[in-house]
């Protein structure tokens, strides 16, 4: 068997010395790959098309995204240590995990890139009885979740606006599309609806909107209504502060590439998922849209406000401070 001699293995020796020298010296590392839950709809998908698509890219961190239905409880059940949450489910993550988690930001605000014609509307029957919001008492409405963030706004919007507790209206639980067909066929007196349900109702020839919750909100708030946020896990954050906010200056760095593309976007959601390409750029233009923002301010109060209609019901006992609940950039 032949022996290799020290002086033969000395010249790799130090060729691999140098590379590790290098690699220190010029910040070669290898990324920390992180995996968020987004939700599957045209907003998110736009916002989140320039990181799956691979031309948004950061040097810090790679930034998988799964989409699902369920976002609400893989961030309850820890699968994730990034992800949208709805206002409520967030509202009442604070009671029922192991873990706390944090909002980062607004994720869909109920307001358009262009206008804020609002998503979150009370609809009734075209040429129906109905003037005024002020008609619900005693009536049955239809609402897409019992315990819902909208829900919640609906009734402490009705009762701080016009005096209409929500012991003295029937509440019907219930998809967008089913609530809406409901009533067409008059099962239903009205039905709070939103998301893209909402939006082609909008526009409807037997549907009319009886209240807008959204501008009702805004005039009241100052701000548009925040439907979901960004959040992250607490403890995450606290071990991994410079990664989640990579992630987050990632996220926004592809909506803007996605709101720059709209319209080009638009009609590859619809070659992959069908619909119409004109109906979702005006949806986003006009009715809702990503915004990443971080809760302060105006927002903040407004979020709080949610809390408290969410609290106001008991789905919640209480409400923690601030700093427990948003990132502070």
């Amino acid at each position: 068997m032949k022996k290799i001699s020290n002086l033969k293995i000395l010249p790799f020796v130090a060729v691999i010395v140098l590379c590790v020298a290098l690699a220190g010296c010029f910040g070669w590392h290898e990324k920390p790959a992180v995996k968020i839950v987004m939700a599957p709809y045209f907003g998110s998908w736009l916002c989140t098309y320039g990181i799956v698509s691979g031309e948004v890219v950061s040097e810090e961190v790679d930034v998988i995204i799964d989409q699902s239905l369920a976002f609400d409880d893989q961030m309850m059940a820890g699968n994730y240590p990034i992800g949208a949450m709805n206002t409520a489910a967030f509202a009442i993550s604070r009671e029922v995990t192991s873990f706390d988690i944090k909002a980062m930001a607004v994720y869909l605000a109920h307001s358009g890139v262009e206008t804020d014609n609002g998503v979150a509307l009370v609809y009734v029957k075209k040429n129906s009885a109905f003037s005024s919001p002020a008609d619900l008492a005693g009536k049955k409405i239809g609402v897409p979740g019992l315990n819902s963030g909208i829900a919640s706004t609906f009734i402490g919007l009705l009762k701080s606006e016009y005096g209409i507790s929500e012991s003295s209206v029937t509440l019907v639980d219930g998809g967008p599309p089913q609530l809406l067909e409901f009533v067409r066929k008059g099962d239903l007196d009205a039905a709070v609806v939103l998301g893209d349900p909402s939006v082609q109702a909008y526009y409807s020839e037997d549907l009319q909107v009886l209240w807008n919750l959204d501008n009702t909100f805004t005039g009241i708030y100052g701000t548009y209504n925040p439907a979901s946020f960004l959040t992250v896990r607490s403890d995450y954050l606290e071990e991994n502060p410079e990664v989640v906010e990579a992630v987050y200056e990632l996220l926004k760095e592809s909506r803007e590439y996605g709101e720059a593309r709209l319209e080009a976007l638009s009609r590859e959601y619809v070659n992959q998922f069908g619909g119409d390409a004109n109906f979702y750029q005006n949806a986003y233009l006009k009715h809702y849209s990503v915004t990443f923002d971080s809760i302060e301010g105006e927002l903040e109060q407004a979020v709080m406000a949610i809390f408290g209609f969410v609290e106001d019901r008991g789905i919640i006992s209480s409400i923690p401070q601030t700093e427990e609940l948003f990132v502070e950039w």
